[in-house]
């Protein structure tokens, strides 16, 4: 991951306000939450910076970069959403994988990133579940 900035971010239909001069600062390998009421920017703050709305105002960085125009397959930005996107029939670790594979990382990484992600969420002794055999938050 590359650090990202967001300046004066804004996002405006008509006059309704997403998010009004956002700025935040994500250092390389930081792991953050968006917390907060239903309502607040927080989904609009991601799509924005996954490419999938444009800012009325503001900038997007990513490792440096000015990405704002930049299209959504061109940023290697990812969503994670609160309603869970798993796959039934796959274990967590078959779940994990999945998108490593979308994206053509190469098989000798997965398992390294498969396990550094699954300690980093607590799920590393459950990587060979199901999604029914999971807690709620654990499927979170």
């Amino acid at each position: 991951m590359a650090q990202i900035q967001l300046r004066n971010l804004t996002k405006q239909w008509g006059d309704v306000v997403g998010v009004r001069n956002f700025n935040l600062d994500i250092e390389d390998k930081e792991f953050i939450v968006l917390l907060g009421p239903s309502g607040c920017g927080k989904t609009t703050t991601m799509r924005l910076v996954a490419g999938l709305e444009e800012p009325t105002a503001g900038d997007i960085h990513l490792g440096g970069r000015r990405i704002n125009d930049l299209e959504p397959k061109d940023r290697d930005v990812a969503m994670v959403f609160q309603n869970y996107g798993l796959y039934p029939t796959m274990t967590v670790r078959e779940n994990i994988r999945f998108p490593l594979k979308v994206r053509k990382v190469p098989k000798e990484k997965h398992d390294e990133m498969i396990n550094g992600a699954a300690r980093m969420v607590e799920l590393g002794d459950l990587l060979d579940r199901l999604p029914k055999e999971l807690s709620g938050g654990q499927r979170q």
